[in-house]
């Protein structure tokens, strides 16, 4: 009979129960991280995808007008057209300041003087060989002056002598031209005629009264008549060689007075020919300066004209002036050209080639708000300077009709103009892309049937958020498309492994089938595949 034999079943220790436990808590937990990730994961793809849709282009219109680039963070300092400092130039005690802070002045005006009683007495005696030489040198000039004047009188003379003699010459001498006399002798017996008929009707008439009008006529007749008959005797007489005594005794006269008067010329200018030479002149002249520069080492002198900036010398002030001392200049006086206006700037060496000399600028000041200033570039250097390893170029602006508002020391910005296009084609930098071949640039072309076409271009200049086109296919008014924002999304590049790669946490394996412990922390065989 058989027996049926009934093993006892194997129990399961609490050791590998608990195990199966913590496994199968870990395997849903990996489960579940799983399926979160999946979830967030797509619907970052659906958050890209939407926002790719959005970047459907919108349009704009393609513009013509001015594009200008500006250099406008560039600050410097006014200046005036020039600034003199004037310093003591000896010891003493201050008597006198004779300006005041915005005084105009000339060349040469004294502004401040020491006393003479406390200056050196090398200055007193500067001040005597200053008279001398003075005086000498007048002397000197005196002579030059009187020996030109002699000169020219002498030369007055001779030319006296020479014309007296040839009007003595001429006398006497018969004139070849038999017509031109015979003419002259017809003029000389009509003159006669005419007078000795004018002279009878005046003896006709002269017992009339002498206030008679008939009388009077006749007397004028007569006289000019014989004025007439005088002057054509004179004429004949010339060309027929006749004179008259009286006219050679007038003639030697005139010639023996010219000679006389060209001897005193003469003697005069003899007496004084041998005058100063000009190193007696230019030796007299350098001691008359050389004292002239001692003397004035006791004033404060203007060089310039110009506008009083500064005064720190006053009355009674003790000046103690050491020739060899560092410390030896004592400021008395400044005074500052106004009549033009400087501003030294600088740019770098990226701008500089844009920058000519003659180009206007604009100029504002934190000081004077609301107003706007121009100027000229009038200097450019021509060598760079090193600073942080950036090289700088130094300008200078002449500002254009500066008013009383400004003043020397005050901060000045300028702006100018780099480049500019008057009559540019342009759109905004969005709606310019680069072709497949990653060099064309192109923009997109709105057609009337709403496609859009890609037209190739040429870019000029830039200016802020536009830029030049250049394109025969394009023309002002065109509508050209641009994207609304200027970051892009391609969906197509997102990678689900990628993704789920990006936010698995540490010590994962990556690799498919990776799951369990120490692995990716996906599923089992879920890992890996693109979505």
């Amino acid at each position: 009979m058989d027996q049926k034999i009934n093993k006892p079943r194997a129990k399961i220790s609490k050791k590998a129960l608990t195990t199966i436990i913590i496994l199968l808590v870990i395997l849903v937990g990996i489960c579940g991280y799983g399926y979160y990730d999946y979830q967030r994961t797509t619907a970052l793809i659906k958050e890209k995808q939407k926002e790719a849709a959005e970047l459907e282009p919108d349009t704009e219109k393609v513009q013509r007008g001015e594009l200008t680039n500006t250099l406008d963070d560039i600050s410097g300092i006014v200046r005036s057209n020039q600034s003199v400092y004037l310093y003591w130039q000896t010891s003493g005690t201050v008597a006198s300041v004779n300006v005041e802070v915005g005084d105009e002045v000339k060349k040469g005006d004294v502004l401040a003087e020491l006393d003479r009683s406390t200056i050196d007495s090398s200055i007193i005696d500067a001040e005597v060989t200053k008279e001398k030489a003075e005086e000498g040198l007048e002397r000197l000039f005196t002579s030059t002056l009187e020996l030109e004047q002699a000169r020219t009188k002498m030369v007055q003379a001779k030319k006296s002598v020479e014309d007296a003699q040839k009007a003595l010459d001429s006398l006497g001498v018969i004139r070849t031209d038999l017509m031109e006399l015979g003419v002259k002798y017809d003029d000389y017996m009509r003159a006669i005629a005419n007078y000795e008929s004018a002279k009878e009707y005046f003896d006709s008439v002269s017992m009339l009264d002498l206030d008679n009008v008939i009388r009077i006529r006749a007397l004028s007749a007569m006289e000019s008549a014989k004025v007439q008959m005088d002057s054509a005797k004179a004429q004949y007489n010339w060309f027929n060689g006749e004179t008259e005594e009286i006219d050679v005794q007038k003639a030697d006269a005139a010639l023996k007075l010219a000679q006389a008067q060209l001897n005193d010329a003469e003697r005069a200018y003899n007496r004084i020919k041998d005058g100063p030479t000009n190193n007696q002149v230019r030796s007299l002249q350098a001691q008359v300066d050389a004292a002239a520069a001692t003397v004035n080492t006791a004033k404060i002198i203007s060089p310039i004209n110009g506008t009083v900036a500064q005064v720190e010398a006053k009355p009674f002030d003790v000046i103690t002036y050491e020739k060899t001392s560092a410390a030896r200049d004592i400021l008395a006086v400044r005074i500052d050209d106004l009549s033009s206006h400087y501003i030294d700037i600088s740019v770098t060496e990226l701008e500089i080639n844009n920058i000519h000399l003659g180009q206007e600028v604009s100029i504002t000041f934190d000081a004077i708000p609301l107003r706007k200033y121009t100027g000229t570039i009038v200097n450019i250097s021509n060598a760079g300077t090193v600073n942080n390893l950036s090289v700088n170029f130094a300008l200078t602006v002449k500002m254009d009709e500066a008013d009383n508002s400004i003043k020397s020391g005050m901060m000045a910005d300028v702006a100018i103009v780099t480049e500019e296009a008057d009559d540019a084609l342009y759109v905004s930098q969005k709606a310019v892309s680069v072709a497949d071949d990653g060099v064309t640039r192109i923009v997109r072309k709105l057609m009337p049937d709403g496609t859009f076409v890609d037209v190739p271009v040429k870019t000029g200049m830039q200016s802020g958020s536009n830029i030049e086109i250049i394109s025969d296919q394009l023309q002002e008014g065109d509508e050209v498309a641009v994207n609304k924002v200027t970051s892009q999304f391609n969906a197509s590049n997102l990678n689900f492994g990628n993704m789920i790669n990006i936010n698995t946490g540490p010590a994962g394996g990556g690799r498919p089938g990776g799951g369990g412990p120490g692995g990716s922390g996906r599923p089992p065989g879920g890992g890996g595949r693109s979505r």
